[in-house]
């Protein structure tokens, strides 16, 4: 009996890993790597104090009309090419080694950078804004919803 009832539970175990993993395996926003630091060692411990945080939709337009910031998309390729906001560029986030490097390299830490994805639930933003952030990029804002609320907003897009 107690045989049988500790073979049911291990196969409900791996039934539940399995299907776990199979949702996991199609969620869009999936769980981000750790930040990787390139900045030769100058690691920040704690975004807490400056860093990244969320702007309005009326704050980056202000900048954009400025062109005061970088726009940074942190969608997939294939979301950018289909549309994003004018003059962005395409950071994708879990993509990270295919341009960070070069994108370090090339900016200057003081600009203003903001982040955005699509969807209210979508994270990429954030988590673009706090990989920027822990490699030396004291200006990072991230756009909730950006895509669609700039998209809807009738400001400019490619």
């Amino acid at each position: 009996m107690v045989k049988q009832a500790t073979k049911e539970a291990l196969i409900l175990i791996l039934a539940a890993i399995g299907i776990a993993l199979a949702v996991y395996a199609v969620r869009p926003d999936k769980i981000g790597v750790a930040p990787a630091v390139v900045n030769n060692g100058n690691v920040r411990q704690s975004a807490a104090d400056s860093g990244f945080s969320e702007i309005s939709i009326e704050d980056a337009l202000r900048l954009y009309d400025k062109k005061g910031a970088i726009f940074a998309d942190s969608r997939h390729a294939a979301d950018f090419e289909a549309g994003h906001i004018k003059g962005a560029v395409n950071l994708y986030a879990a993509d990270q080694e295919a341009w960070l490097h070069d994108f370090l390299a090339a900016t200057d830490p003081a600009k203003v950078i903001i982040t955005y994805c699509d969807g209210e639930d979508c994270h990429l933003a954030q988590a673009l804004a706090e990989l920027l952030f822990f490699n030396g990029f004291d200006n990072v804002r991230y756009l909730k919803n950006g895509w669609t609320r700039w998209r809807e907003s009738g400001f400019p897009v490619e």
